[in-house]
């Protein structure tokens, strides 16, 4: 038996997300110590001397454990990491990442309907968990596509874990003033950048537009492999099987439209998730890897776990853990109830599954 570690969690900006956070992190927590330390963590809420923790089971093996406190340093939530010594003192213990941008970047642009940043986390996590190489998202390499990026949290999260994100999304002016946060941002912080836009074509047809940047926090950063790209397309997201490369992307992580009228467009395409997926799911499959997963965060009230996972199967997807489907779930608000699909490709080898 490991060693009782307490992970601090940091508060969350959103009063209805918090509620929900504690028993969310657990999860995310068992998947990070499932995927790294091939074991579960019995990760659960605990209180200690008046302070919310989430206490979990360290595996008591000096390698494991440095690979989980590694790990560890990427959960949504994660504040500070103590181990719990014999005589009830805590010891900290480091969390580092491999890189580190300052936290405006994901909370600074604010717009009606943003998705909490930590749960947008959460979903990148557990996608990179679901997948059957989980350690890209520790590394920097993890090839991540958002097919309705919006104005950019996912992408922006992506971005503060050191990855280098694809976005999607047909909406001008919401593109627009995502590269105008982003240009802005970058200038702000002295980050060394390039970044140009242009006409987006494929087979002499323009299909949108698109916006490329390159950035690294200073020299020394770039000189380390430090760099990072982002890439934005203004265009359908059904064309996302015909402009991007098939089989190259590790994760698809999408927060899609909820189907009411805070959370959704006013086109009736994205006012139906079912018929977005239905349209747009073979493009994304087509664009993830064999061995490749997919989060997406579905509103239970208009997209219903028998009729998701239906459009999902007729696109060649199944649940990465049928057993767990639904472990999630949660209420938002009177008329979101909401919950994240794992799904990987139905050739997903069979080997990995747990």
């Amino acid at each position: 038996m490991g060693q009782r570690w307490l992970l601090l969690r940091a508060p969350s900006s959103n009063r209805v997300y918090t509620a929900e956070a504690a028993a969310i992190g657990a999860r995310e927590a068992d998947l990070l110590g499932e995927a790294f330390t091939s074991r579960p963590l019995d990760a659960e809420p605990a209180t200690v001397a008046g302070v919310e923790y989430l206490a979990l089971t360290a595996p008591g093996e000096s390698e494991a454990d440095n690979r989980l406190r590694t790990a560890l340093a990427y959960h949504s939530s994660a504040y500070a990491l103590f181990a719990e010594e014999s005589d009830s003192r805590l010891l900290p213990l480091a969390l580092e990442r491999r890189v580190n941008h300052p936290s405006d970047l994901i909370s600074q642009l604010k717009y009606v309907g943003k998705t909490n940043e930590q749960f947008t986390q959460m979903m990148v996590n557990a996608a990179a968990c679901a997948s059957d190489n989980p350690s890209a998202l520790l590394d920097g390499s993890l090839r991540l596509l958002d097919p309705v990026c919006g104005r950019g949290t996912t992408l922006n999260v992506a971005l503060s874990l050191g990855l280098s994100p694809v976005g999607v999304d047909i909406d001008a002016k919401d593109a627009e003033a995502y590269r105008a946060f982003l240009t802005t941002w970058l200038r702000n912080h002295r980050y060394k950048h390039t970044a140009q836009a242009g006409r987006l074509s494929s087979n002499g047809k323009v299909h949108g537009q698109t916006f490329q940047a390159e950035f690294a926090q200073d020299k020394a950063a770039q000189k380390a492999g430090l760099s990072q790209h982002l890439t934005l397309h203004t265009c359908d997201t059904t064309l996302v099987g015909t402009l991007l490369p098939a089989g190259k992307t590790d994760v698809v992580v999408a927060d899609l439209p909820y189907g009411v009228q805070h959370g959704a467009r006013t086109d009736k395409l994205s006012r139906s998730p079912l018929e977005l997926l239905r349209r747009a799911l073979p493009g994304w499959r087509r664009a993830l890897r064999k061995g490749g997963a997919m989060a997406l965060a579905v509103n239970l009230k208009t997209t219903p776990h028998d009729e998701l996972y239906a459009v999902c199967a007729e696109a060649g997807l199944k649940p990465r853990w049928p057993d767990r489907v639904g472990e999630m779930r949660h209420r938002v608000d009177n008329a979101i109830e909401r919950d994240v699909a794992l799904l990987v490709r139905d050739d997903y080898p069979a080997q990995t599954t747990n």
